[in-house]
């Protein structure tokens, strides 16, 4: 399958498979009848507002681990910044659930029974929001161009 494709651990001994490539476009629009990149940059509007990453970029915070290495009073200015952050649960459990049904394509699954198999604590996990970022990402990176010189390929 092309694409990125990730495995994940469910916290039960199992895993669960995340696929991101075009279908998860379509697959979304169907499930949830809204267009999936309208809502990721809406996603990303609400959760980094210009405020957050350039705060984030002016401390250094390049990965979570960077927090504990600021000061309190460092600690304290970023995390005023970043007190608007609204995160959008809704979205990110249909994002979820649209790339387990990518990975599972042409099965058409319940997306009750997707939704359900999601564990809980991914909403809440490090590890688990950083690979969803990567998927994010892949979505909203910018294209490379190619020039067009008019010759046959």
């Amino acid at each position: 399958m092309y694409g990125l494709v990730k495995t994940l651990d469910d916290g039960k001994g199992g895993k669960i498979k995340l696929v991101g490539n075009a279908l998860t476009f379509i697959i979304y629009k169907n499930y949830f009848g809204k267009d999936l990149l309208n809502d990721i940059v809406a996603f990303a509007k609400n959760n980094a507002g210009s405020d957050t990453v350039q705060k984030l970029g002016q401390l250094g915070v390049n990965v979570i681990d960077d927090l504990s290495k600021l000061t309190s009073e460092k600690q304290e200015e970023l995390f005023s910044a970043i007190s608007g952050y609204k995160f959008d649960t809704e979205f990110v459990l249909q994002f979820i659930a649209s790339l387990i049904a990518t990975a599972q394509y042409p099965q058409k699954p319940d997306i009750t029974d997707i939704i359900v198999s999601i564990p809980p604590y991914w909403l809440a996990d490090n590890e688990i929001i950083t690979e969803l970022m990567e998927f994010l990402s892949l979505f909203i990176s910018s294209k490379k161009t190619i020039k067009n010189t008019g010759e046959c390929l």
